[in-house]
């Protein structure tokens, strides 16, 4: 079939297969919530903010709050951070991005705070995983973060050099997912530099990798808690999609077959399946979502496209526990607002909820007022104080806040770490074996590879 042919057939299943987005907030440009001006550390961070370099990279929701990891480019203060997806005030401004946790927590060269956040994940019992890829000084980490009680870091697991390289140029962490077995939580994560898929048991806090020899991964989706339960891998530089069975990553080690199940018609970036198994997926350079429901043969649907976009990463998307898909847009033609987000009702939700095993309650409404703790007084900085909530069992919630005690400053020549070109034709992917090596370099322009290995 032309390609002609295939673009015609595949409009025709988007209009068939549309998603609904409506629009929840426009930005032309991102700003922070950022300390009383008494507080001098910030002082440097605040006259170094680029607001041209921000966009958001990947995404997770938690009852009414969405985080948001960003490209770790110059200019950048914090690589983590979130926003409400409810707006309580009336006035017509999108609310500014708040620092997840506080602004200490993003102090680059300490090996103790987020240096570069990547994929992330909340699991049904209230945490959030996070991907540290780490920078040239420090190794990566998984972080673990308990959003049930106040937010506190719950575990830091630093992976050894024979599961993820300590060196800085031969690793990039990507994408994660969680299984949630009777007795443990899985994390299985894209290590892109490597023909490994990482994973991690919570329960005996071990990680270790299995071989896909000659293979490396850029997004991963996991199939709902069923029986047989698959892990769905897009192909680094490519359009094919694999599978394998997770029973083969469970073993400590060794190395496992992947299955290809099918090709896109481009070259996918990201990847999450639902919990009435349909699969969606976002494509480098491309102004369209795709989906398969992979309890059928595989089959390509377009069920969602705009105009021009101009940019290689258009979309990050995640589910919610009320069968809503939240998604960013980013446009860089230069008409219209450079960003959105946007919310759909897909009547499923998170594949770590199967719609025909499990349950869980309603989840509880909480404060979505970003504030700034400075110094033990609470300062109000965009609408309302916040306050706490109560759960359904009458116990308060605490509200979160972004505490910035200390001043700690901001170290003006940050450590470099590899940074996504927003040049129209280079793929923001890593460059193979390449990093900024020091802190005068300019930004990497990274060329796909003509190799899929």
């Amino acid at each position: 079939m032309s390609p002609f042919f295939a673009a015609i057939i595949l409009h025709g299943l988007c209009l068939a297969n549309g998603i609904n987005f409506t629009t929840i907030y426009e930005w032309d440009k991102f700003d922070f919530i950022w300390p009383p001006a008494s507080d001098s550390s910030m002082g440097p961070i605040k006259d170094e903010y680029r607001p041209e370099n921000v966009f958001p990279l990947f995404m997770a929701v938690f009852e009414e709050r969405l985080l948001l990891s960003l490209g770790m480019d110059s200019g950048i203060p914090a690589t983590l951070v979130w926003l409400p997806t409810r707006d309580s005030d009336t006035s017509s401004s999108p609310p500014k991005l708040a620092p997840f946790l506080y602004w200490k927590y993003h102090k680059k060269g300490n090996c103790n705070t987020i240096q570069v956040a990547k994929g992330m994940k909340t699991d049904t019992d209230g945490r959030l995983w996070v991907l540290d890829n780490g920078s040239s000084v420090c190794q990566a980490k998984l972080l673990i973060f308990d959003l049930v009680n106040n937010y506190k870091t719950e575990h830091a697991h630093r992976f050894p050099h024979k599961v993820v390289s300590h060196s800085h140029n031969e690793r990039w962490l990507l994408d994660i997912v969680l299984e949630k077995t009777t007795d443990d939580y899985l994390a299985y994560i894209v290590d892109s530099e490597s023909e490994h898929i990482v994973v991690y048991s919570r329960e005996t806090d071990k990680s270790w990798s299995v071989e896909t020899t000659g293979k490396r991964w850029v997004t991963l989706a996991l199939s709902p808690n069923r029986e047989a339960r698959q892990l769905y891998l897009a192909r680094l530089y490519s359009n094919e999609l694999y599978s394998v069975s997770v029973s083969e990553l469970k073993n400590g080690g060794g190395s496992a077959a992947v299955k290809l199940i099918g090709k896109w018609t481009e070259k996918p970036y990201r990847m999450v399946i639902d919990s009435s198994n349909v699969l969606y997926a976002a494509f480098f350079n491309q102004t369209y979502l795709s989906k398969w429901n992979i309890s059928e043969p595989f089959r390509e649907q377009q069920c969602h496209e705009v105009g021009r976009l101009d940019t290689n990463w258009p979309f990050t998307f995640a589910l919610d526990a009320s069968n809503t898909l939240w998604m960013t847009e980013r446009n860089q033609s230069g008409a219209g607002n450079r960003f959105k987000l946007l919310k759909a009702d897909v009547v499923a939700r998170s594949y770590l909820i199967s719609s025909s095993t499990e349950s869980i309650p309603d989840p509880v409404v909480a404060s979505t007022t970003p504030q700034v703790n400075v110094n033990g007084k609470a300062t109000e900085v965009v609408r309302s104080s916040q306050t706490p909530t109560t759960s359904k069992t009458g116990t308060p919630r605490p509200a979160l806040q972004l505490n910035e005690t200390s001043g700690a400053p901001y170290e003006k020549n940050h450590v470099l770490t590899r940074v996504f070109d927003d040049g129209n034709h280079n793929h923001h992917l890593p460059c193979k074996g390449e990093r900024a090596r020091a802190r005068s370099e300019p930004p990497l322009k990274c060329e796909p590879s003509s190799s899929t290995s």
